[in-house]
């Protein structure tokens, strides 16, 4: 079905309209685009619990924020937001751009040599280098690249065999999956998050037992604040491995496919990536300059306008989660008329919510601009929802903005991504692969130039440009 994220939503918009009935086997899904239909799914208490299939998740995640429901939803969601107040994300900054500045170091062979190469691979070391240190305290460098990257696979491999295994109920009995030929790599991705979160956090709480003083604030990772904070008396310790095993799982899948998709669009809008370097070039200095190489600071990212635009707006395109399900507990009318039966099972599709051509105009075309003050004014609060709405909206969207924004001002002031060779020339040509997020099929192959410093101008009497 998401192999052509444009060709499929279309024609299922122009056959069916914004509610579509789904069936797989025994189960009847109602899938919802329109958005006054979305609000009453994300708002409704009726509405407001995870579907069934989500808890093929504990395996990997054990039970988090994402597959969690009722009063201990509630419970871990209030412990764990004070721990992500935009202050504490702040002295978070100077990690994105450490870790940035590292992938800037790595590209170099790309662009000495000219080769495409694999931005997915390079985004995934990225994304969990970065969770690995602000989420759970674990100190990143150059000599544990491997292991990053390791883990960057191996999270990606449980995507897309998780999303393999709810799409298939008939292995949803863990006792019959043991007989799937992919019971093996199923579980083995599931120990490795299982056990590389488990030996920090006892480290971690060991530390906190002993007195161990706490990092400087604006060291101190989301694990430090949650173990000190008074709101994580309310989870025990396995509750909390939960949720940390749910934050390096949803954080680094999302923000790798989300910036290699972000790649691979300034491959095929050049125009868009000269306006953010433009942009980019005025807040830090052009290349060659001495504030080209700075570092990211917080104070930097409310003046990347136009680069936030074009966050936004691959969002639009390309929502890293593809489908939220929720299951009705009673029957629910929703505002288009249609009838969501006691047991149902509803699904948002972010990215065909965002094709709605009533809230965005010629939806196809790449626009950032729409994402201005005066274009968006009196747009549908739920037309656009990449990070999910309401009640259950992702608690860490902040952090992934923040983070895609140190990351790609980094790059942008050294690097130019362009085509690799038989490279897609619009979106409609990206073939994805239906994990639990969006992956590019095969990779985001993409190369990279670097941007050359601008020529000096001609000093006075040079001769250069001067009448005789």
């Amino acid at each position: 079905m998401w192999t052509d994220m444009h060709g499929t939503l279309l024609q299922l918009l122009r056959r069916y309209g914004t509610t579509i009935r789904w069936r797989v086997f025994d189960r009847n899904i109602l899938i919802v685009l329109d958005p006054d239909d979305v609000q009453m799914v994300c708002t409704h208490p009726a509405l407001v619990n995870k579907a069934p299939h989500y808890q093929l998740l504990q395996h990997h995640l054990g039970m988090g924020l994402v597959n969690m429901n009722g009063p201990a939803y509630r419970r871990h969601r209030k412990a764990i937001t004070p721990s992500l107040h935009l202050d504490i994300l702040h002295d978070f900054v100077p990690v994105f751009a450490k870790n940035a500045e590292a992938m800037v170091r790595r590209l170099e062979q790309y662009a000495d040599d000219g080769a495409a190469f694999n931005a997915s691979v390079e985004f995934g070391t990225l994304a969990n280098m970065t969770i690995m240190e602000t989420v759970l305290s674990s100190r990143t460098d150059a000599s544990s690249d491997k292991d990053y990257r390791a883990m960057a696979d191996a999270l990606n491999d449980a995507s897309n065999l998780l999303m393999w295994r709810v799409t298939r109920p008939w292995w949803e009995n863990d006792v019959v999956f043991r007989l799937c030929s992919r019971y093996d790599a199923f579980m083995r991705t599931a120990a490795a998050l299982n056990t590389k979160v488990s030996r920090i956090l006892l480290a971690k709480a060991k530390d906190v037992v002993n007195g161990v003083p706490p990092p400087p604030r604006r060291r101190m990772a989301f694990l430090d604040h949650v173990l000190r904070s008074e709101e994580s008396a309310s989870m025990s310790r396995s509750e909390l491995r939960d949720e940390l095993k749910t934050f390096l799982f949803a954080g680094s899948t999302t923000s790798m496919d989300f910036l290699s998709m972000v790649a691979l669009m300034f491959t095929m809008y050049p125009d868009v990536q000269t306006r953010v370097q433009q942009e980019v070039d005025e807040i830090f200095g052009a290349p060659g300059s001495d504030g080209a190489t700075r570092p990211v600071v917080p104070e930097d990212l409310g003046h990347l306008e136009y680069t936030e635009r074009v966050l936004r707006e691959v969002l639009r395109y390309a929502p890293p989660v593809p489908m939220l399900f929720r299951t009705a507990s009673e029957d629910v009318r929703l505002p288009s008329g249609t009838l969501v039966p006691r047991g149902c099972m509803v699904a948002l599709v972010p990215a065909g919510t965002h094709r709605l051509e009533r809230h965005f105009p010629d939806p196809l075309r790449f626009d950032p601009d729409r994402f201005l003050g005066g274009h968006s004014r009196g747009r549908h609060p739920f037309a656009y929802i990449p990070f999910s709405a309401g009640s259950r909206n992702c608690v860490g969207q902040r952090y992934a903005l923040m983070f895609a924004k140190t990351a790609v001002a980094t790059l942008m002031r050294r690097y130019s991504f362009v085509a690799a060779p038989g490279g897609p020339r619009s979106f409609s040509e990206v073939s994805v692969i239906p994990g639990i997020t969006i992956s590019v099929r095969g990779g985001a192959f993409v190369r990279v130039q670097r941007r050359p410093a601008p020529a000096p101008s001609p000093s006075p009497g040079s001769g250069v440009g001067c009448v005789a």
